[in-house]
């Protein structure tokens, strides 16, 4: 066997190992970049550990990681005969190419894209896990076919949007190349659905049409969240324990996310 390809095969082996101990992979995709997934990522793990489910967050975002800053961890990470140890925040476990490369950029392509992939979940050590949350990259491409392919065993796709036309029709095209590899679609999460001003509800990118969205991606609409300013303030995890429609809205994506 060509020695290559058979050490691209021992990170897939062990990939395939590790799902083993997760009982769900929620992938969460977008198709681009600026619609606030990493957010829902994030506020979707951190709302599952808080309920005391077993849930670790892995990001895929190789060239613009935020996950990192979403939940408040930073490099540099520890390792073990068992793996690169995830950091561990309010009992969440997280893993990201952030954590690896700090500020640093990380310009690679191609198969090297794939194999960081592959290796980034299989090389950590995540122990017994209820959910895995992973940020899928902003792309349709190797990352995320990689991602597909890693999981797809396991998994299933959850569709973020904001309600523009634009992001619609790239998530789209997403939704028809998770049928065309066969990735079961969760629904459809509108983010930035409104503002909340006092009691008044603005609509800066529009007023989502939920029959429309729904008809358009033959997928349920499990939950709109607003756009909430003072998350860059006070920080995700804070927004999420305040009895604000903010945090009301993950508690029903997560409602949604176990049913």
């Amino acid at each position: 066997m060509n020695k290559s390809y058979e050490s691209n095969l021992i990170p897939l082996t062990a990939a395939r190992k590790k799902l083993e101990a997760i009982e769900k992979v929620v992938l969460i995709g977008s198709g681009k970049g600026g619609v606030g997934k990493s957010t829902i990522a994030s506020g979707l793990a951190l709302s599952l550990s808080q309920e005391g489910q077993e849930t670790a967050l892995l990001d895929l975002d190789i060239h613009g990681s935020s996950v990192p800053e979403f939940v408040g961890v930073t490099p540099p990470l520890g390792s073990n005969e068992d793996g690169l140890e995830p950091k561990v925040k309010g009992g969440l476990k997280v893993m990201s190419p952030g954590l690896l490369t700090g500020s640093v950029p990380l310009p690679i392509r191609g198969s090297s894209k794939q194999e960081l992939i592959t290796q980034l979940f299989a090389l950590t050590n995540w122990g017994d896990l209820d959910y895995l949350i992973v940020d899928l990259p902003p792309s349709m491409g190797d990352e995320l076919l990689s991602a597909f392919h890693i999981f797809s065993r396991k998994a299933t796709l959850t569709l973020v949007t904001t309600p523009s036309p634009r992001a619609v029709s790239v998530v789209l095209r997403l939704r028809r190349l998770a049928e065309i590899e066969k990735v079961p679609v969760k629904g459809v999460i509108i983010n930035m659905a409104y503002l909340l001003v006092g009691n008044t509800r603005s609509f800066p990118f529009g007023r989502p049409d939920r029959k429309l969205l729904e008809s358009e991606f033959s997928s349920i609409v499990i939950g709109e969240v607003p756009l909430e300013p003072l998350v860059s303030i006070r920080g995700l995890s804070t927004a999420l324990r305040d009895s604000s429609e903010f945090s009301r809205a993950f508690r029903k994506l997560v409602h949604c996310i176990r049913s």
